[in-house]
């Protein structure tokens, strides 16, 4: 459900239909997400439904909405939302040799020293 809400607030930003198709899809849907028990579709749509109301009572303007429609795409796309199968950690063993080893560093030039004065006025 999280995907297909996300699609629709993607249409929206991309001009493909209306702030008022929006929230009529989200209202027509709203009862099937909670059905469906995705928490993060639940919580994303609640957000959503928020922020329509937010720009219906005027104390955001569609620029804000639009913003924030974004951030929730963004979040989307930075953490995977679908797992299609689960991968389990394979037990690993590593072994480490070591060998100490001494040897003479020779300096090709000679070293010079630096002397710097400080000077606050």
């Amino acid at each position: 459900m999280l995907r297909q809400l996300l699609n629709y607030v993607n249409d929206y930003l991309n001009s493909h239909c209306t702030l008022r198709d929006l929230q009529s899809w989200l209202l027509s849907n709203l009862q099937r997400m909670l059905n469906s028990g995705d928490g993060a579709a639940v919580e994303v749509a609640n957000q959503i439904d928020a922020d329509l109301i937010e720009f219906g009572e005027g104390l955001i303007d569609e620029t804000a909405i639009r913003e924030r429609l974004e951030s929730y795409i963004r979040f989307r796309e930075t953490i995977p939302v679908d797992f299609f199968e689960t991968e389990y950690p394979a037990i690993t063993n590593a072994t480490a040799a070591t060998e100490t080893f001494r040897t003479q560093f020779e300096v090709p030039r000679p070293l010079v020293s630096l002397k710097l004065t400080h000077e606050f006025a």
